[in-house]
């Protein structure tokens, strides 16, 4: 069996091509960066580091080459002889590689065989956008052979830390789990461990943002805002910070199971298990990185106004969510100035109401420096009265 992989970055080479190396496939990395393939070509494998609090495992990664995405007739060669490929380059570097892919599903096309990419990006609606660009491409016929399916990449990469002896060498925690859309698969799909097809699959993409981004989210702001953590380890080591997390991410499990009927135990279980990989000082991860670009973060559909309508319309009030709003928000006025209620608005499109409201109440008092046990009652407080349960 064999897998072509657009990227041979940190998800192509620390998460992707493991999952399908160690399952016995041949993979085949498609890169521009000409060092990068060079090494692979040379080598014939890569040292792969899993990473914890406790110890680092290091394994070796084997079965695989590449080629230069530059050479459209290699790259069109591999793509036309993979039983899948996957795209690992960053939603923004997209459109640079379908015009390769493209000639390889003519190829296959021609030949009556299906072509299923797996978009391993950090993209909404990852699909709908490849293929508004493929449809440039390919003829509708021919379009209708591709498989265009939505992943969810769990598994956090660090940056590597002091002198690279090694290029080619990855550090990676040790959750490797990768759910994909069952539903967009096209033609026979040959199972891969740890490759979980699942429909209906925007479970697992509301999972991975108004859970997992949204409280990685709160944990960086609320680390920045309160003791000026520079790890996000550091951070969900307060035991307030990790009890604000911890409920805002259960105001989202309690949406989720309601709009989507899946059980409340397994999301739990999943909550704890993020949390505990949050703790994991291996990883380095910074509430910089993780709580960059708050624009973004803070808008109408992203992990944390997202999460706070979501939980809204489903009779959940999101009163943890709403703290991590006002310490996003606490943030980025620091850093641009603008009056809170405005600044809410635009970047969020929301109006008046419970989430603004609320939202505005915890910037506020974390401007103020409130302690966040002060704040942890008033979320008791806010949840009950908004419940009916105390006047």
């Amino acid at each position: 069996m064999k897998a072509v992989i657009f990227g041979a970055g940190n998800i192509g080479r620390g998460f992707i091509a493991p999952l399908f190396s160690l399952d016995g496939w041949d993979v085949t990395f498609v890169d521009v960066q000409a060092p990068v393939v060079e090494r692979i070509n040379a080598e014939g494998k890569y040292p792969l580091s899993i990473v914890s609090n406790d110890k680092t495992e290091v394994i070796t990664i084997g079965r695989v080459r590449a080629v230069d995405g530059n050479d459209k007739d290699a790259a069109v060669a591999a793509i036309a002889e993979a039983d899948v490929c996957a795209t690992c380059v960053g939603a923004k570097a997209i459109k640079y590689i379908l015009p390769n892919f493209s000639a390889g599903v003519k190829v296959r096309a021609a030949k009556g065989k299906y072509t299923n990419l797996l978009i391993c990006e950090n993209l909404m609606d990852a699909d709908l956008y490849v293929r508004g660009l493929l449809s440039d491409m390919l003829t509708p016929e021919e379009l209708e052979t591709v498989g265009l399916i939505e992943t969810s990449v769990g598994r956090m990469v660090p940056k590597a830390k002091g002198e690279v002896t090694d290029p080619l060498a990855i550090a990676v925690e040790e959750y490797g789990v990768l759910p994909v859309d069952k539903a967009a698969i096209k033609g026979e799909w040959r199972e891969v461990k740890n490759i979980v097809p699942f429909t209906p699959f925007h479970y697992y993409v509301d999972r991975k943002l108004f859970i997992h981004n949204m409280g990685h989210a709160v944990c960086a702001y609320l680390g920045k805002t309160v003791f000026d953590c520079e790890y996000i380890y550091e951070a969900v080591g307060h035991p307030c910070i990790r009890l604000i997390a911890e409920d805002a991410m259960v105001e989202s499990a309690m949406a989720l199971t309601k709009k989507y009927g899946v059980p409340f135990e397994p999301i739990m279980k999943h909550i704890w298990d993020l949390l505990t990989r949050f703790c994991n000082r291996a990883l380095g991860d910074t509430c910089e990185r993780v709580g960059a670009d708050i624009p973004r973060k803070l808008a109408h559909d992203d992990r944390l106004i997202g999460a706070a309508r979501c939980a809204l319309e489903k009779g959940i009030y999101p009163v943890s969510i709403c703290v991590g709003i006002g310490a996003a928000l606490n943030e980025y006025i620091k850093q641009n100035g603008g009056e809170p209620a405005e600044v809410l608005t635009a970047l969020s499109s929301i109006e008046d109401g419970f989430i603004k409201d609320t939202s505005l109440h915890f910037y506020e008092m974390l401007k103020s420096g409130a302690g966040l046990d002060k704040i942890r009652e008033d979320v008791d407080r806010i949840r009950r009265q908004a419940s009916g349960m105390i006047v």
